[in-house]
């Protein structure tokens, strides 16, 4: 898809962690200062000095290979309300590694990924440090 969306962390403020929790569509930074200022004013009293919101990285929506462009073009026309990320754990939290509009396409993502499959006792089993997370829009 042709549009770019930024990824709403909840960062702990305890110990730093950041895990993603939300994308937002935002191309300006008035726009983000907006949405930031909103979720963090929707915070009850004393979840303040526990966690905030902040920005994550700028990424690209991707759909399934070889979709036509007529087709990814009538499906940008759209405002989806979930996108599907595929995250790796790491010491501080989460990053998003791919934001995917189809939770196929992002299922097939994390499998491309060497490392998300281990070898135990001769079977493939997942990865527990790479997992598929669902994420809502965010206006």
């Amino acid at each position: 898809m042709a549009k770019t969306f930024r990824i709403i962390n909840r960062r702990d403020l305890l110990t730093g962690e950041k895990k993603a929790v939300l994308f937002a569509y935002g191309a300006d930074a008035q726009s983000e200062e907006k949405v930031l200022s909103r979720l963090n004013a929707s915070r009850k009293q004393g979840e303040d000095i526990l966690f905030d919101f902040c920005f994550g990285g700028k990424m690209q929506m991707h759909l399934l290979p070889g979709l036509s462009e007529q087709t990814v073009r009538e499906l940008s026309r759209f405002r989806y309300h979930t996108a599907y990320a595929v995250c790796k754990k790491t010491a501080k939290g989460e990053d998003v590694l791919y934001l995917s509009l189809l939770k196929d396409s992002a299922l097939r993502f994390r499998a491309s990924i060497p490392a998300a499959v281990l070898t135990a006792k001769g079977k493939s089993v997942a990865n527990p440090n790479y997992f598929v997370k669902e994420l809502k829009l965010c206006l």
